[in-house]
């Protein structure tokens, strides 16, 4: 089912005249901050409701004083596809953007592994791309996605009818999505800004080449949380790799340097302040910013309610019931090598495709990820290898919910 444009009524919300506006100076961090607590916002099933805290009219005001504009328009919300896709997007003009946002998903670290795809001939990324795959799961996950909203129809009339930016963002499994969205929809000319939180890797070294040389700086930050063990899920190979830059958050929101949190920046893809930490801490997971399923304060550190409420809830639910859906791609799929680094990626990663995704990996078909958990990540180690992965993560899993 495809998303129709709307173009008069799109039209009438934003004149010419909503993009009067005079730019105040508002933080880099700022504008990292803003994406982080979307991507926390997208656990919610009302977006809207759970920013107006953030994103009011004093708000941007402050930013942009002589914006027409509302400060909070949602534009739509998307899925869930077949394999469990889900997202929103808005436009936000205290952040000068239009933001497409992916929400993650428990358990895609036990339902799939971690074979690859060539995105260079999947996503037409150019002559000196050939080379370049990317987690073929992800890709087909984000493939739906474009499907369903007619390659983002609306998100790009209203880019072109605000003069606002163009980003996307999304945290987790939802963030993994997001680099593959910025990897397609940047090297095409439309989004320019690129976030992800707590995501793991998604890339080989050509394709994180490239996606670094459409977002370098503080145009693609990659945000990991304290000790978030989740970007560990994935392990360091040949097939995959992070992005930058590397973004190390520290603190719990109520104290330290900026909005709460203390930063680092790393300029390299193996520095480990921006790798996660393995076998860390799963309740950092859970709160970029602001607690997940929410868009601002309190913060974390004071309602850590919140986060026990999605562990004893939502990830109890998944791993009662989860088995493996991964059913082995057939055409234009490498995967990774039998090394030891592999096998600790194969035991908690994710791979690809489930019914409906034929357009990322030909001849894929799998049932459906189990969409009941409608949040993402399960509470296993890098370390855990061999036959009894699947019973090893959910002991882990369960151990956190005693």
């Amino acid at each position: 089912m495809r998303t129709t444009l709307v173009a008069a009524a799109a039209t009438a919300a934003f004149s010419a005249s909503a993009l009067a506006q005079t730019a105040a100076d508002v933080s880099s961090s700022q504008y990292e901050r803003y994406h982080g607590l979307l991507s926390m916002a997208a656990y919610s099933n009302d977006p809207t409701t759970v920013c107006a805290q953030t994103f009011d009219q004093a708000a941007l005001t402050s930013s942009f004083p002589n914006s027409t504009e509302a400060p909070w328009t949602l534009i739509q919300q998307f899925g869930p596809t077949a394999m469990g896709t889900q997202g929103f997007s808005v436009v936000i003009p205290e952040m000068d953007k239009v933001v497409i946002v992916f929400k993650g998903m428990f358990g895609w670290e036990s339902t799939f592994n971690d074979s690859t795809v060539n995105i260079g001939t999947l996503l037409n990324l150019g002559p000196n791309c050939t080379d370049c795959t990317a987690h073929s799961a992800a890709t087909a996950a984000y493939l739906e996605a474009r499907e369903i909203t007619n390659d983002f129809e609306l998100e790009q009339y209203y880019v072109n009818q605000t003069g606002h930016q163009f980003s996307v963002t999304g945290h987790g499994w939802g963030g993994m999505l997001a680099q593959v969205a910025a990897i397609d929809l940047g090297w095409r000319g439309l989004v320019r800004w690129s976030h992800s939180h707590g995501a793991a890797r998604v890339f080989n070294p050509p394709a994180a080449a490239l996606y670094n040389s459409l977002f370098g700086g503080e145009a693609g930050q990659r945000t990991v949380a304290n000790d978030d063990p989740v970007p560990t899920y994935i392990p360091e190979s040949a097939n995959y790799t992070f992005t930058l830059q590397g973004f190390h958050i520290t603190g719990n929101g109520t104290s330290n340097a900026t909005y709460g949190y203390d930063y680092a920046v790393c300029n390299d893809a193996s520095e480990a302040e921006c790798a996660g930490t393995v076998g860390g801490n799963f309740t950092d997971h859970l709160a970029y910013y602001t607690p997940i399923g929410m868009c601002g304060k309190p913060y974390w550190g004071s309602n850590t309610t919140v986060e026990e409420s999605f562990q004893s809830t939502a990830s109890q639910a998944f791993y009662a019931t989860a088995t493996s859906t991964f059913v082995p791609p057939t055409m234009a799929v490498t995967t990774s090598s039998t090394s030891s680094s592999s096998a600790a990626s194969s035991a908690v990663s994710d791979s690809s495709a489930g019914a409906q995704t034929a357009t990322a990996v030909s001849g894929a078909n799998a049932a459906a990820s189990p969409s009941a958990g409608a949040d993402h990540s399960g509470a296993a180690s890098a370390s855990v290898v061999g036959g009894g992965v699947f019973a090893a993560v959910l002991a882990a899993g369960l151990a956190l919910l005693a």
